[in-house]
């Protein structure tokens, strides 16, 4: 079965009868949009009466078969069982880890995937994203992303059977070998630099100097536009700040504020991390695209067009900077199939065999069989 798509009462309630009626569906992924179209009310009842696991959130659009949807809600029908658990970050921290051995240790297989949907907007996720981590390790594969609306502000966004929460996380975890590509197209415009104070997503001091000094230095001096005569996102967006990591890979950060002399960024950046500043543009986006769909070939030798399903979950100021263009990101994914997904705030993966990771500005893209 494919993707169901729905924008009213009776089109969701109809949706959901079928998945409930259809003996190869185990499972849906249950995504929706901050509109007014459904209320957590009416939702809430229909999610409880739902008997399949359901997990899922809410998102600032949804991609249903190649195209950006800003109303509605996105069935996707899983032919392989979810063992899904919620984290109330509020009340489970700090025993997440308790409650996953708890939940997960007698039925954990050798290797499998994890679907991760959390509040974008809590500081408590990176400590759940660590402790996922370090109960599941390396044999698994993460994908995930931060629910939310651009308010910037928590509210009830995490779905799942028994309702719809802020300030939670949700898991699911299937021994369905998930194929998964992570990439951004972001490269780097400056030497190494270190963050030399930081509060959780406020960089105050790169280098000893005030984070705003150094990085408007770099980027009127690469772009030749002033950051006095524009809105700041105007000019950042093009210019995100990348992680360093120790597998030489580069975690996106994305600044979206500057006040006082720091950067504040979507998600967390610690003292004494080393970064450097990156740039890119539209072809350059779509070519990283095209390598995370790429992976996902590459790692299923064996795909057949009409067995694999194609989903992804995608950055908001990613979907906003290609604007126009982001159709060709969705063809350099899917190619002649169909995309269905997300755009998120912030993406969650472990690309290849590196550690789990909240990233911005990055697409990830993921491939499964699916239900003829």
């Amino acid at each position: 079965m494919k993707a169901l798509y729905s924008v009213n009462h009776q089109e969701l309630v109809e949706n959901l009868q079928k998945l409930e009626e259809d003996n190869t569906v185990k499972s849906i992924l249950f995504f929706k949009t901050n509109d007014d179209l459904f209320s957590d009310e009416y939702l809430t009842p229909l999610l409880q009466s739902f008997k399949k696991p359901l997990i899922g959130g809410v998102f600032y659009e949804l991609i249903f078969n190649s195209i950006r949807r800003s109303k509605g809600i996105l069935l996707i029908p899983l032919k392989f069982k979810l063992i899904t658990e919620v984290f109330n970050f509020a009340t489970d921290f700090p025993t997440n880890f308790e409650k996953l051995e708890k939940k997960f240790t007698d039925t954990l297989s050798e290797n499998g995937s994890v679907f991760i949907f959390t509040d974008a907007f809590t500081s408590s996720k990176s400590l759940f994203i660590e402790d996922l981590f370090n109960f599941f390790g390396f044999k698994f594969n993460f994908i995930g992303a931060g629910c939310g609306s651009d308010s910037f502000v928590s509210f009830p966004c995490v779905i799942h059977n028994s309702g719809i929460y802020a300030n939670t996380g949700v898991i699911g975890f299937t021994e369905e070998p998930i194929k998964l590509g992570v990439a951004h197209g972001w490269t780097p415009i400056t030497d190494t630099l270190k963050v030399t104070e930081s509060e959780i997503n406020k960089v105050i001091s790169i280098n000893w100097e005030p984070a705003f000094d150094i990085y408007k230095r770099v980027v009127e001096g690469y772009s030749g536009f002033k950051f006095d005569e524009v809105n700041f996102l105007d000019i950042a967006k093009s210019y995100p700040i990348g992680l360093v990591k120790i597998d030489g890979e580069m975690v996106i950060r994305d600044p979206f504020l500057t006040k006082d002399g720091a950067i504040y960024c979507l998600d967390n950046i610690d003292k004494g991390q080393y970064i450097k500043i990156m740039n890119g543009d539209v072809n350059s986006l779509i070519a990283g695209a095209a390598d995370a769909a790429e992976f996902c070939n590459e790692i299923d030798s064996n795909k057949s067009g009409d067995e694999n399903f194609v989903f992804c979950i995608d950055c908001i100021s990613r979907v906003k900077f290609l604007n126009e263009d982001y159709f060709k990101e969705l063809k350099a994914i899917g190619g002649d199939l169909p995309v269905n997904g997300t755009v998120s705030f912030g993406e969650i993966a472990n690309a290849g065999h590196s550690f789990l990771e909240i990233y911005n500005k990055t697409v990830i893209v993921a491939t499964w069989k699916q239900i003829i």
